[in-house]
C-alpha cells in the first residue's frame, strides 16, 4: 500500500506542546474527489456539548459511517490506508525526524482488528496496542465553534485536515485551529480533558483555516486548543474537517 499523505512541513512549534503545520497534505486529485463526495449532514450526529459541531465516525452514528465508507471508493481507500500499519508507522517516523519521540513501549498496531482482539496477550507481552481512526466533522459557518479542551486521555496524536476549498471559504469567517492556555494556571494540567469557556483562556497561536492543510498535534496534559465562534453568513457553507486520531487501546 502506497502512502497518500505528504508530510510537507510548513511550521513546527514545540511550546507549549508539539504542533506541526502541514500544507498540500493529500494528493490534489484525491483531495478534490474527497471534497466532492463529502457525506450529507443527515448522516451526522449533532454534538452541542462540544460547542457547536456535527460528527460522523466509528463512535458517532457508526452504522451511517460504515455504510457511507463502504459505498464510496475514495473514502474506502482512505479508510483502508488509515487503518494500515504503514500509516501509523510513517507518522511516528516523521515525528521522530522532528525530534518528537512518542516513546511507545513495544508498539503493536491493531487498527484493523475488532474490539475482540487479544488485549490480554498484548499485556503479557508488554505490548502497547495502537489504533487509528478518522472522523467527519462539520460546523456552521455562523457561530460554529469548539470549546477549549486537550483531547481524550487515550489519544496520542491528532491530525485535523481542512476539507473546504479556498474558493468556498473566506478567511474573514475565521475557522483556524487555535493553541491556547488557561488564564488560571491551576487549570493548565488537564489530562482528563475538561472543557473551558472561551473567556477562560488566552490564545497563544492560530493556524488559519486553508484548503488541504493538516494541523498535527500531540496529546499532552496541556494540549489546549479550540476553534473560536465562526463569523460567516447564517446560510454559509459548513467548515469541514477530517480528524484523524492515533490512540492507545486500553
Amino acid at each position: 500500500m502506497q502512502s497518500i499523505f505528504q508530510f510537507n512541513t510548513n511550521e513546527v512549534i514545540y511550546k507549549p506542546y508539539p504542533v506541526i503545520y502541514l500544507q498540500n497534505f493529500i494528493d490534489s486529485h484525491l483531495y478534490q474527489n474527497l471534497i466532492k463526495n463529502w457525506p450529507n449532514i443527515n448522516l451526522f450526529k449533532e454534538k452541542p456539548g462540544l460547542g457547536n459541531k456535527y460528527s460522523l465516525s466509528e463512535r458517532n452514528n457508526k452504522h451511517n459511517y460504515l455504510d457511507f465508507i463502504n459505498h464510496n471508493k475514495y473514502y474506502l481507500d482512505l479508510h483502508k490506508y488509515i487503518k494500515s500499519p504503514l500509516f501509523v508507522e510513517s507518522t511516528l517516523e516523521f515525528l521522530k525526524f522532528k525530534n518528537i519521540d512518542i516513546a511507545l513501549s513495544n508498539p503493536k498496531i491493531v487498527s484493523k482488528q475488532s474490539k475482540n482482539h487479544s488485549s490480554w496477550i498484548s499485556r503479557i507481552k508488554k505490548e502497547t496496542e495502537i489504533s487509528a481512526r478518522f472522523e467527519f466533522s462539520m460546523m456552521h459557518s455562523h457561530a460554529g465553534n469548539i470549546l477549549p479542551h486537550t483531547d481524550d486521555p487515550n489519544k496520542i496524536i491528532t491530525m485535523v485536515i481542512s476539507m473546504n476549498s479556498n474558493d468556498e471559504w473566506s478567511k474573514k469567517w475565521g475557522g483556524g485551529t487555535q493553541i491556547c492556555e488557561p488564564k488560571d494556571e491551576r487549570k493548565i494540567f488537564n489530562q482528563k480533558n475538561s472543557y473551558l469557556k472561551f473567556s477562560d483562556v488566552k490564545i497563544l497561536k492560530e493556524f488559519p483555516y486553508q484548503e488541504n492543510q493538516c494541523i498535527l498535534f500531540i496529546k499532552t496534559y496541556n494540549s489546549w486548543h479550540q476553534v473560536s465562534p465562526l463569523k460567516g453568513p447564517a446560510k454559509g457553507p459548513f467548515r469541514k474537517t477530517l480528524t484523524i486520531n492515533i490512540e492507545v487501546i486500553k
